[in-house]
């Protein structure tokens, strides 16, 4: 059987879908040799490679209040803090040598554009960078250099996923924002975040070309900061995951 690495996007809230489908494929007994994320595909990727329950942080998740971690302007336009806390509670393991599979998170340095990838040491602090959204979360510093979310370096850390499975493993991309309905553009601030969203969409069709398999859970209505969601986002992506059940069982035994 080849090994099989999973690519999982951002996407807020739609990354309950990863949970979706990482439970589906354990459920299914595939085995994950490994997984790359960025922002919130890193969350999951962690908490399940350090043995946490994702039923659980869904539920715990979906209670989640959207507006939890206002606090002020500060380097953001809400605070890093209760992030923190909460990282904690999601990411059991605390380094990436205590995983059970290998996991790559991906953050971007903000001064130089660069892409900054953590393979090792603190995981929550990794994946507290790949998920400070600019504008949304202060940077956060490491090692004297300020990070911010890994989407805006890959959207779907494809190119991750491939060093990892190598030329004889597979790559599955799982993109959690395709499949979304974003919703009408009105204010000067929703087009200007509808051009930035078209343009990384753009860039994302890029990005899997790499992949050997892309599932896109169909999500409905967009809801990246609708904690309420993510139940539904949750299903979307176990249900997708089904749907290429075949298709990956086919892969990796080829």
């Amino acid at each position: 059987m080849k090994p099989l690495v999973l690519a999982l996007s951002g996407g807020g809230g739609h990354a309950a879908a990863h949970a979706g489908v990482v439970r589906v494929l354990e459920r299914e007994g595939i085995p994950i040799a490994g997984l790359a994320g960025v922002s919130g595909g890193a969350l999951v990727a962690g908490a399940w490679a350090g043995g946490a329950d994702l039923v659980q942080l869904v539920d715990q998740a979906s209670h989640l209040h959207p507006w939890m971690w206002v606090r002020g302007w500060g380097g953001g336009l809400l605070s890093g803090t209760k992030l923190g806390m909460l990282m904690d509670e999601f990411l059991p393991t605390p380094t990436f040598e205590g995983l059970k599979v290998p996991v790559r998170v991906l953050a971007t340095d903000v001064d130089t554009g660069e892409p900054v990838v953590f393979d090792k040491g603190d995981l929550r602090d990794a994946v507290r960078a790949s998920c400070s959204f600019p504008g949304v979360f202060p940077p956060m510093v490491i090692d004297g250099r300020r990070l911010y979310d890994g989407g805006i370096s890959e959207v779907v850390p494809v190119s991750l996923a491939r060093e990892m499975a190598g030329d004889a493993g597979i790559v599955v991309a799982v993109d959690a924002n395709s499949g979304t309905r974003w919703p009408a553009a009105d204010s000067f601030v929703a087009l200007a975040l509808r051009a930035g969203l078209t343009l990384l969409r753009g860039r994302t069709r890029g990005e899997l070309l790499g992949a050997d398999l892309i599932i896109a859970p169909s999500m409905g209505d967009s809801g990246w900061m609708q904690p309420r969601k993510i139940p539904r986002f949750f299903e979307a992506g176990g249900e997708a995951a089904v749907q290429a059940l075949p298709e990956l069982r086919r892969l990796i035994a080829a």
